[in-house]
């Protein structure tokens, strides 16, 4: 084993322990609203927290050394497009992270103290931090894809994948603002 296969193994590892856990976490959250049990709900969302600040943000950064010794190992370039767009990536997500998702978690668990879990604000922001880290899921899939094909002198590929992010968070924005719709008319008639 050379240190680039052991940088890149914990690379490997820790991207399928961030990613793979926001998308298990995103198969639970379709699921728990679903039940519309609001205790439920609420329980999950603190968890999701925990979840967060104690496995997401260590795995996250531990990816970010293990990438800086692969790019020292080999002598990379650091302007090549798939490794900005990595970067670039890595900072988004941790700054949402640990700026909004994991201190929205904590405000979520607070609001549900002073109102209840069915509360519907605590309702409404459950549904904004799953949203958001729907979002979050996209752009770290866009970087997986990225990262596996490497599209050097491919900006076809490169540029195509950034659209494909785009609209799937558009996507995921729009049906966010559609069953919001949904859950605010009933209250309106």
């Amino acid at each position: 084993m050379t240190w680039y296969t052991f940088f890149k193994s914990i690379h490997v590892v820790t991207a399928v322990i961030w990613v793979g856990g926001a998308a298990m976490i995103q198969a639970y959250a379709l699921r728990i609203l679903r039940t519309g049990d609001g205790r439920r709900q609420a329980e999950f969302s603190k968890d999701t927290e925990v979840v967060g600040m104690r496995v997401f943000i260590p795995a996250s950064l531990i990816l970010f050394l293990a990438a800086i010794g692969m790019m020292v190992n080999l002598n990379w370039s650091w302007n090549q497009n798939w490794i900005v767009l990595g970067l670039v990536a890595f900072g988004f997500s941790f700054v949402l992270g640990a700026g909004f998702l994991g201190p929205e978690g904590g405000r979520i668990a607070e609001l549900i103290e002073q109102q209840g879990p069915d509360s519907p604000a605590v309702q409404a922001r459950i549904r904004r931090i799953l949203t958001v880290s729907r979002c979050e899921l996209i752009v770290l899939l866009t970087v997986i894809v990225n990262m596996v094909v490497k599209p050097v002198g491919q900006n076809g590929w490169f540029w195509g994948m950034l659209v494909v992010m785009v609209l799937g968070i558009a996507v995921v924005l729009a049906l966010h603002m559609r069953s919001e719709q949904q859950v605010a008319a009933p209250a309106t008639k």
